[in-house]
């Protein structure tokens, strides 16, 4: 339906977003702290956001070798960059988008992600959201088409 599209939209657009302040975050931070190739780890780390989890996880990796690469301090700050990045993409600008865009509960969207996840492995991981949302706005429709009484005027 129409309610679809309009959600998958800002589902996408909800995404883009997150994913632009995640890896323009890091690459700047890591920048500032003198890690090698900060741009080219920041571009990474927003292409990899698109992966719930696990896009986190291979970003992490390669920010903390690329830091260590350059030495033991740098190797330390490449963790705090990376760990502050986490937590602030994790508990602000996920469930403030996921809120914003689609009215996603972030423990549904964690709950879905996992399932997904454990079910259909990265492709699972990458659609839990799109399915989560088309089955909350299914469920919406439906329940209009029931109770139309019901509906706000």
């Amino acid at each position: 339906t129409e309610r679809m599209g309009y959600t998958m939209r800002r589902l996408m657009f909800g995404r883009l977003i997150g994913m632009a302040v995640e890896g323009f975050g890091t690459g700047i931070a890591l920048s500032l702290a003198g890690v090698p190739m900060a741009a080219l780890l920041g571009l990474l780390t927003g292409l990899l956001a698109f992966l719930p989890n696990i896009g986190s996880i291979i970003s992490g990796v390669l920010i903390i070798l690329v830091g260590f690469s350059a030495g033991f301090d740098t190797g330390i700050w490449a963790i705090i960059i990376y760990v502050a990045v986490q937590v602030i993409d994790g508990n602000i600008i996920v469930p403030w988008v996921a809120r914003r865009s689609v009215d996603l509960a972030p423990a549904l969207i964690l709950g879905a992600q996992l399932l997904f996840g454990t079910l259909f492995g990265i492709l699972g991981l990458a659609l839990a959201d799109p399915i989560v949302a088309m089955i909350k706005v299914f469920l919406e429709e439906r329940s209009k088409r029931a109770h139309p009484e019901a509906q706000e005027p």
